[in-house]
């Protein structure tokens, strides 16, 4: 398996793919309740890994009043993909550490898109809190052939 401290990549891409305010869901008052989602997906092609960052902002049931999803392009070097990809099974494995650094980095990027899409509103007190990404990816991320990805 790749080390990560020997892989070459760059952040090429940001994209926001969702952004939503619910006034008739939005109250001042009551208990917050924030969605996270993370999920990602595989350019081969290009040797780009996406990185998707979703996160649902709620007071009522089932009904967010504020809603952000974002994407971190993370290309990588001709070198490391060799060293991702090179398995029995053709599979490109991810390591955790790189995974947890590319969706801190995303996560990251999506605090600063909500607040410059709030600023001057009354959303923009809603900030997105600290995530202990290495609590929630705590495995490799492996992509199959066939382009299903196998969480380990």
């Amino acid at each position: 398996m790749a080390d990560y401290n020997s892989l070459g990549f760059a952040f090429v891409g940001l994209k926001t793919v969702q952004f939503a305010t619910n006034d008739k869901a939005y109250r001042t008052t009551g208990a917050l309740d924030l969605q996270t989602n993370i999920g990602f997906a595989l350019d081969e092609a290009n040797r780009i890994l996406i990185v998707e960052v979703q996160f649902d902002f709620l007071k009522k049931k089932d009904a967010p009043f504020l809603k952000i999803g974002i994407q971190g392009h993370f290309e990588i070097d001709a070198k490391g993909w060799k060293q991702l990809s090179e398995n029995s099974d053709n599979s490109i494995i991810f390591p955790q550490k790189l995974i947890t650094h590319f969706v801190v980095l995303t996560i990251g990027a999506a605090r600063g898109a909500l607040h410059a899409k709030t600023e001057g509103t009354i959303y923009n007190t809603y900030i997105l809190p600290t995530v202990n990404v290495a609590e929630v990816i705590n495995h490799d991320v492996t992509f199959t052939s066939e382009g299903m990805v196998k969480e380990e």
